[in-house]
């Protein structure tokens, strides 16, 4: 266990604080708060009004010493768009070795998006890995459903125990967290429609024949580019690629599979490239567009499914 003060930057401090009140929530941020800015590392802050109202009555004319102080529930535009949100709001300051903390209460975790930002949460261990970076997430235990709080624990290395921060008894590695939640892995039924396509064009031509025009537009326009982009990426990797769909219940599933050299990293795709890359960002826009997405690679050789509404 550590105190604030010890932390002088040494790599990723991931942290989850599940608050009772707002005495339990004041006696957790203002020491994260103060500490960093009495060691002159930028504080960040994204949060809702009560923390907001804390930081103004607490820090005064200080809080203009903050890096950033943002409203959460603007902040969120989708799991995927707000972590890469956070990541470039960060990232000048990583890459110059500066010391960081972020401060972070994901108000969106009560309003129905909880599931989706449980794995985004797990992938920030993997995207700061070993970056000079402490991040406190806040959890009110009264507005965060029970489920969402268990994976919370489960996804942060580290938990304050109401008096100092410690590593969580609950926790996972991302991978094992993330195959936990996904959809289960099972092979594909014999009744599924498949073909071996060369060319993105030839996937578009399965998408619109198996989504005819009578099909709701918007959902043959998401199935149409995030086929588009798998099937391109595939292609690039192994020269043809699989295009195979089913039904499973109440979705339909679209998997392109190729025989590359495999895709192995359990955090592919959740986070776009920076900006200035020009390329990578299929499989992250083809994840923004499926209600589900689940990646499995064997080596060589890669399938990714996409859950879509059944039309």
């Amino acid at each position: 266990m550590f105190a604030d003060s010890s932390w002088t930057g040494e790599g990723l401090v991931h942290e989850v604080c599940l608050y009772e009140s707002d005495a339990d929530l004041r006696a957790r941020v203002v020491p994260f708060v103060e500490e960093g800015l009495a060691a002159q590392q930028p504080v960040f802050v994204v949060a809702g009004a009560r923390v907001h109202a804390m930081l103004h009555d607490h820090l005064g004319a200080r809080v203009a010493d903050l890096a950033l102080l943002a409203d959460a529930d603007e902040t969120w535009v989708g799991a995927a768009q707000t972590m890469a949100f956070y990541r470039d709001a960060l990232r000048q300051r990583l890459q110059a070795g500066t010391p960081c903390r972020l401060l972070s209460e994901p108000t969106w975790m009560a309003q129905g998006w909880g599931a989706a930002w449980s794995r985004y949460d797990a992938v920030a261990n993997e995207l700061l890995a070993g970056q000079p970076c402490w991040t406190l997430c806040l959890h009110d235990r009264h507005q965060v459903p029970q489920t969402l709080l268990d994976s919370a624990l489960r996804v942060h290395p580290y938990v304050w125990d109401g008096s100092r921060t410690a590593p969580s008894p609950h926790y996972r590695p991302t991978e094992e967290f993330l195959r936990s939640v996904e959809p289960p892995w099972s092979p594909p039924p014999a009744t599924r429609d498949s073909q071996v396509v060369s060319a993105p064009a030839e996937a578009r031509s399965i998408v619109a024949s198996t989504l005819p025009a009578p099909a709701e537009e918007a959902l043959r326009d998401d199935v149409t580019l995030a086929v588009n982009e798998l099937v391109a990426n595939a292609i690039t990797a192994a020269g043809t690629a699989e295009v195979s769909h089913w039904r499973q219940g109440d979705a339909m599933v679209w998997e392109v599979s190729d025989a590359g050299a495999g895709m192995h990293a359990a955090t592919a795709g959740y986070v776009p490239p920076p900006a200035d890359q020009l390329s990578g960002r299929g499989l992250w826009i083809a994840r923004t567009l499926a209600d589900e997405a689940v990646v499995r690679s064997w080596g060589p050789g890669t399938a990714i499914r996409l859950f879509f509404p059944a039309s």
